[in-house]
């Protein structure tokens, strides 16, 4: 336990009690009169550092946040012109197959409620086409093949 006693100005100090004084004012540091907060010792380190470091530091600092800041209004403007582009260029094509499966699904329904066979193309004389193996002609095949 450390003994702490008032001191008049008038009193001088000997060595020994300014080491004792130094030691004990340490000791007080972590008493619940003054406690120093985070940004406290923070700013403390200044005066540590020297100022052409901090200097050097502080640019580093900034040229990053530079850089990074740079970095991302390219990727967002990247992102918008891929985005934009890929509306503009694919919903088109997403629409247009939609609506070829539409009328795909009519033609279907159109055929079964004509008694046809679904999935039957039409021949190019406009009735059902009859695709059997027996009404084909064989093809010619060179020898060899």
């Amino acid at each position: 336990m450390v003994k702490l006693e008032e001191v008049s100005e008038e009193h001088e100090f000997t060595d020994e009690e300014e080491d004792n004084e130094s030691i004990s004012s340490a000791d007080s540091g972590s008493s619940e009169e003054y406690q120093e907060s985070f940004i406290e010792r923070i700013l403390a380190l200044r005066d540590i550092i020297p100022e052409d470091t901090r200097e050097s530091i502080s640019n580093n600092v900034s040229t990053i946040v530079h850089i990074g800041a740079k970095s991302a209004r390219f990727l967002g403007n990247a992102f918008w012109v891929l985005t934009t582009s890929a509306l503009i260029l694919v919903m088109p094509l997403a629409l247009e197959i939609e609506r070829e499966h539409t009328i795909i699904q009519m033609e279907n329904e159109q055929k079964a409620l004509m008694g046809g066979q679904p999935g039957v193309p039409y021949d190019q004389s406009g009735s059902l086409g009859q695709h059997s193996q027996s009404q084909q002609q064989p093809r010619l095949v060179p020898p060899g093949f």
